[in-house]
């Protein structure tokens, strides 16, 4: 009776425990090896830093303005856009250069910057329209041999073809694009009115911007009455300032009471306040332009410069 209670409590363990089995003949009871399954696949590595190398120089001239971007690619070559207005004719060429500086009588230099002779540092700009309200967006790829740091502080040069018609010299990208304009009396203006204050203008990423101002010595319960960005980049003569400053290529004129480009001032002539709105611009070429506010029946009275 004992034996065939044990034979059963065998028999029972083995049938609830796959993992053991018995030996023939001896009776020992042996662990049974796992079955080896499929490997799992590899889980894929991420890729390498997809931030590249970024500089941006700010290119001004007499009539060309805009920005120009050198962002790095992994195999040392780089591309360099193009963001400008103004130039006169319908095709030009931009180049990195050993210049660190664009004032004439300072460290000037229309040299091609190469770090590696073999290398490419000039390209083509192609224009929309020409003229003053001429507008491009020109890319291509450069291989100057040249790192970051390298390239660091060298100027971009605009030509029409034939001469420099804008320059800029090569910084880091600007993370917060924010522009802020010290606002004072227009150039010439000799009335009661005591403009000063700040205009803030804040950037998205599709170059849509807030608006915002709070200026004081205003004309008290001032409705609807305008303020904008010009085309001019200085506050210096009546003149400089300029018409409003947008890209007609891409947007229509928003500097107007439609276009929502109005402030309203209390009683004692302060005005606080923003709205939201596109010049066709983005951040770098709005940098150095003129802001204006205007009195109801469109007088100027106040300017002031982005920085």
């Amino acid at each position: 009776m004992k034996l065939l209670t044990i034979s059963l409590l065998t028999t029972a363990l083995l049938s609830v425990s796959p993992a053991f089995a018995q030996n023939e003949g001896t009776g020992k009871v042996r662990r049974l090896r796992k079955t080896k399954g499929a490997k799992a696949p590899k889980t894929p590595k991420s890729p390498k830093s997809m931030t590249p190398d970024s500089l941006v120089a700010l290119v001004q001239g007499s009539d060309v303005f805009g920005s120009v971007a050198v962002r790095s690619s992994l195999d040392g070559s780089a591309l360099l856009s193009i963001d400008i207005t103004g130039l006169a004719t319908s095709t030009g060429q931009a180049m990195i250069t050993k210049g660190k500086s664009c004032d004439p009588a300072g460290d000037y230099d229309e040299t091609p910057h190469l770090c590696d002779e073999s290398g490419s540092v000039i390209g083509d700009i192609e224009t929309l329209s020409e003229g003053e309200r001429s507008v491009s967006k020109s890319a291509f790829r450069i291989a100057n041999g040249c790192s970051k740091a390298e390239n660091m502080g060298k100027t971009v040069i605009i030509t029409d073809g034939t001469s420099s018609v804008a320059c800029g010299v090569l910084g880091d990208e600007v993370a917060q694009k924010v522009l802020v304009a010290d606002m004072g009396s227009y150039p010439g203006y000799d009335g009661s009115l005591t403009p000063n204050g700040k205009v803030t203008v804040a950037f998205n990423d599709d170059d849509t911007f807030t608006f915002a101002y709070d200026v004081m010595g205003l004309k008290g319960d001032c409705m609807g009455c305008g303020i904008h960005i010009h085309a001019g980049t200085s506050c210096a003569t009546a003149d400089d300032p300029k018409g409003h400053g947008w890209n007609s290529v891409v947007v229509q004129d928003l500097w107007t009471t439609a276009g929502g480009a109005t402030y309203k001032s209390d009683s004692t002539g302060h005005a606080n306040g923003y709205f939201s709105l596109t010049n066709g611009f983005g951040y770098e070429a709005n940098v150095h332009h003129a802001v204006v506010i205007h009195t109801e029946g469109g007088a100027r009275v106040g300017c002031g410069i982005l920085m």
